[in-house]
């Protein structure tokens, strides 16, 4: 075939191909267009309410807001007319294949897939109380790397997860559970992988890192959950927490350490850690060093709540010298304490301490801790999504960012409790849960 009529077939292919595929294209992304009106959006970023809203949504992202005068535009609306949305919730100190909370389980007669099957039930619902994202920070066995990469793959419904695995801790601390056994014994499954000295704490970080975990947690005190293990006394030494910082942050991951006590907390911190979980017996030295050093606190208010209050446990062995209900009043007192100085709050409730999916409920105990009902929205959406380093994904409804998107009834601005009964949930513009009439 001559050259004069091979350059003409060509162009016609490449011309009619073009077309055909722009053809396609908007083909598909029409079948990919949601809309979404609301009766009203809250703005986490100016912290304010806007009445009657469109939502535009191309595959799994927002393109654009509208004024809800303009809905009769667009076609296939989904009416939340009578709702007010919000970004999906993210709950920074989450464990979703955790059965702590559930006593007819026995952890150490479960099959190692076990945790894993359950963590799907948990896992869903945790997405359907309206949270899109949370940060898992221990998982027995790598379960929770597991059930990451299974909601990744679409294969079950849940939150995005972004996972720790076990903690690091000491020889004898806080999630090292056979710490009441005797010597020639040992304990699986072990929420802690005791390590000692910098090369240990290294190796493992690096172990961890390989596994494919998303960030490294480290005990920095003992816990509540851990025989013979002191909540407020400190654990590793600087040296050591630094040595997983250091590899982690060689691999761009971030570090969250387990802390109670005010030693513990300031240790982390001059180690190099992100965020401070629990944070129950901080002091004046501890809250500034936060602020300074632009430390994130994830304070479980809930977890706490339901196991010193609602459960009313024996933790007369932890040397706090206070009761329950002054240890919870203690914690909400630091918890205002650290609000008032303007540490950078996120929102964390120790899911698997409690049932999962009654997260939203801590909203409502954070506010009465002394929180506006805006910065409480904040801490489980802009500012979660902040300490993750996904808020240019996800954390508030803007055009560009994933379409996580939750509906309730009422103005949480002027009731917060609304929250706890979430009525429509969307992530990454995938509908998973409607009570929409």
């Amino acid at each position: 075939m001559g050259c004069n009529r091979v350059f003409p077939l060509l162009l016609f292919i490449l011309v009619f191909g073009i077309k055909i595929f722009s053809q396609q294209g908007k083909s598909i992304k029409s079948n990919n267009t949601q809309i979404v009106h609301a009766g009203a959006l809250i703005d986490v970023e100016k912290g304010q309410l806007i009445n009657d809203v469109v939502i535009v949504i191309v595959g799994k992202k927002i393109v654009k807001i509208d004024k809800g005068s303009e809905k009769t535009k667009y076609n296939n609306v989904i009416d939340l007319s009578e709702y007010t949305i919000l970004p999906g919730l993210i709950d920074c100190h989450s464990h979703l294949t955790s059965t702590y909370f559930d006593t007819s389980i026995d952890a150490y007669e479960l099959g190692i897939a076990s945790y894993g099957v359950l963590g799907t039930l948990y896992a869903k619902r945790t997405l359907e109380a309206g949270f899109t994202s949370v940060r898992d920070v221990g998982g027995v066995f790598y379960s929770d790397v597991a059930l990451r990469d299974a909601i990744n793959n679409d294969w079950i419904p849940g939150p995005r997860m972004y996972v720790s695995g076990k903690a690091l801790t000491m020889t004898g601390g806080h999630g090292a559970w056979g710490n009441w056994l005797a010597p020639y014994m040992k304990l699986e499954p072990n929420p802690g992988f005791p390590v000692d000295g910098e090369d240990e704490v290294r190796k493992q970080t690096r172990t961890l890192i390989k596994n494919g975990v998303d960030l490294i947690k480290i005990n920095a005190t003992g816990g509540f959950g851990t025989s013979k293990s002191i909540p407020g006394a400190a654990s590793f030494t600087i040296e050591e927490m630094k040595a997983a910082v250091q590899e982690a942050n060689k691999n761009g991951l971030k570090v969250a350490a387990h802390a109670h006590g005010a030693d513990g907390i300031k240790n982390a911190i001059k180690a190099g850690v992100n965020s401070i979980e629990h944070g129950t017996f901080l002091d004046d030295e501890s809250v500034l060093l936060m602020k300074n050093q632009k430390v994130y606190l994830v304070m479980d208010l809930l977890a706490a709540h339901y196991e010193l209050i609602e459960k009313n446990d024996d933790f007369s062995d932890k040397k706090t010298n206070l009761n329950n209900q002054e240890m919870f009043q203690k914690l909400s007192v630091n918890f205002n304490k650290a609000y008032a100085q303007g540490v950078k709050m996120a929102f964390g409730t120790d899911s698997g301490m409690y049932p999962q999916g009654r997260n939203a409920e801590q909203f409502n105990l954070m506010v009465k801790a002394g929180m506006t009902e805006i910065d409480a929205i904040k801490s489980a959406t802009i500012v979660a999504a902040q300490l993750i380093g996904i808020e240019d994904k996800t954390g508030s409804i803007e055009e560009g960012k994933w379409a996580d998107l939750i509906a309730v009834k009422g103005n949480p601005l002027e009731d917060i409790t609304v929250l706890e009964k979430v009525e429509f949930v969307m992530k990454e513009g995938k509908v998973y849960m409607s009570n929409i009439k």
